[in-house]
């Protein structure tokens, strides 16, 4: 557990591993070699999170599950370096740490990805009550679906006074939160994943309102250049994207989601706060990084003001 003298502001549980990115430095022809540059990096929903509200410098404890290889070391001393609780992290002797790889065109623009993410699958469902033994008092827990549904249906059993954030990973994985919607305090995905968790892909404009009938709490759909979409309390907002020159679209649906949070830590009401999670998404797309290299409070407060009103 972490220690006596570390008191979290919010916990991070799910998908935390190294994202290899290749890049091209030129525009890139299939069935070559192609020259570009390598990254190895923090990646993984939860651990884009959690790096991005450390860069807002908040007590951020991460939760995720890896094998013991090199990888996990690297992505305990990354997460170390980025001032992130690691204590949380378990290890599994037998299986591979998860990756993600990808290969970038000279835009940024993705050409192929492998994702391995099996090890997830074995996050272990007696861990949930033990970890929330860190937090005596209410506190924001985000989960990511990269987690099983039994692990997401534990957390949804045992929040008691927390407040439990969902963020979807992706379309197939969307529904491993079916089971526990009326659970969830604060709800982020995309608007594919949102038809899947509401079951309706023909009236998208009524997302909001079945998710909400669902027992949904209050939720954010992001529409790519589209914007997005949020509902709490009954009440409903639409919030247009500002244009951006896009670098790499990499990692911004989870700067939305931090800068999101870090203004609601601050206690900014949740109409306002939409605005801080476009400016932090507006701040990553025009950055090479997945978590951009210049996010802190200073400069995502500076970026609210160009941000169009609903």
């Amino acid at each position: 557990m972490t220690s006596e003298s570390f008191i979290p502001d919010i916990l991070v549980i799910g998908g935390a591993h190294i994202d290899r990115i290749g890049r091209s430095s030129a525009r890139l022809e299939a069935g070559q070699s192609n020259p570009g540059i390598l990254t190895r990096n923090v990646g993984g929903v939860a651990g884009n999170i959690a790096r991005c509200l450390a860069k807002l410098n908040w007590a951020v404890a991460l939760s995720t599950i890896t094998g013991k290889d090199d990888d996990a070391e690297l992505l305990r001393q990354q997460l170390l370096e980025a001032r992130i609780d690691t204590s949380l992290l378990w290890s599994h002797a037998s299986s591979r740490s998860a990756s993600y790889t990808a290969i970038e065109d000279t835009d940024g623009s993705l050409v192929a990805a492998i994702a391995d993410m099996g090890i997830y699958d074995s996050y272990p469902v007696d861990r949930i009550i033990d970890i929330m033994d860190v937090f005596p008092s209410p506190a924001s827990i985000v989960a990511d679906t990269n987690l099983p549904p039994s692990v997401l249906e534990m957390l949804a059993k045992s929040k008691a006074g927390h407040q439990l954030v969902v963020s979807a990973v992706s379309g197939p994985k969307a529904n491993r939160a079916r089971s526990i919607l009326c659970d969830i305090d604060l709800l982020f995905c995309n608007e594919a994943e949102a038809a899947i968790l509401a079951d309706e892909y023909a009236d998208l404009p009524a997302l909001p309102e079945i998710l909400m009938d669902a027992g949904v709490k209050s939720g954010i759909i992001t529409k790519g250049n589209a914007g997005l979409t949020a509902w709490q309390d009954g009440k409903s907002w639409s919030l247009p994207a500002p244009p951006v020159k896009v670098k790499s679209s990499n990692g911004a649906g989870d700067t939305l989601t931090a800068c999101v949070l870090h203004a609601l830590l601050l206690k900014v009401p949740f109409e306002k706060a939409l605005s801080y999670g476009m400016a932090g998404a507006s701040l990553s797309l025009m950055s090479e990084q997945a978590v951009p290299d210049i996010l802190n409070r200073v400069v995502l407060d500076a970026c609210i003001a160009d941000i169009p009103q609903s």
